[in-house]
């Protein structure tokens, strides 16, 4: 473990889901957040074991974070973790974190494998809805390719969220869900900027050194 997981805040949401509230360099407020959502999995999410992933051995992304003066808020799941529930949780997280800024800084959204999808389609439908979700960036890693009915709930909504900046990150081994590469043009992609790592991660962090660096490089 990079550093101690144990958070400043704790916050249940309504769906069931949790958030855990790391300020920048242990000040007392949240000045401007920098959301990294938990992957859904068969039960609640062990934010304690997501916490050092994300403070992992590779990489220590929360603590560098912190160091370039960014407040992290990592969310994690209830009981139940379908498509629904899911979205509602990273919503509610979205919502949740905005009103808690005592500035007008607008927010990073990060999330990894299924949660990468399911954030793109959260904020997409605030803004659907004509929702201010006051996200500048969203980044998505090694995101899941969706099934047919996620594909039309996505399309429902507009398949990407338009207001924030969007970057994928696509992991050495993994398949980019895209069906692109680093050959490929980014005009072929939904998204604004794509690395295509050298290198995975291990099991223990969630990014290497090189993710986490272009990452770090292209937040608002």
């Amino acid at each position: 473990m990079a550093g101690n997981s144990k958070p400043s805040m704790e916050q249940k949401l309504p769906s069931g889901g949790t958030v855990w509230v790391y300020p920048a360099n242990g000040a007392a407020e949240i000045d401007c957040p920098v959301i990294v959502v938990a992957e859904p999995g068969q039960g609640p999410t062990d934010l304690h074991a997501f916490a050092d992933r994300v403070d992992g051995p590779d990489y220590p992304l929360r603590t560098k974070l912190g160091q370039r003066g960014k407040d992290v808020i990592l969310v994690g799941y209830g009981d139940k973790s379908d498509w629904n529930t899911a979205e509602q949780v990273i919503e509610q997280a979205a919502l949740y974190t905005q009103h808690m800024r005592f500035s007008g800084k607008r927010m990073t959204v990060v999330g990894a494998g299924r949660a990468a999808l399911l954030s793109r389609y959260a904020l997409a439908r605030l803004e659907k809805m004509r929702m201010d979700h006051q996200v500048a960036a969203l980044f998505s890693l090694d995101s899941t390719t969706p099934t047919a009915a996620e594909q039309k709930a996505l399309d429902d909504v507009g398949a990407m969220p338009m207001i924030p900046r969007s970057g994928k990150i696509t992991s050495a081994g993994t398949r980019d869900f895209e069906g692109l590469g680093p050959r490929d043009s980014l005009e072929k992609s939904q998204f604004d900027d794509a690395l295509y790592a050298s290198g995975p991660a291990s099991g223990t962090s969630l990014v290497n050194e090189e993710e986490g660096d272009w990452l770090l490089e292209r937040l608002p």
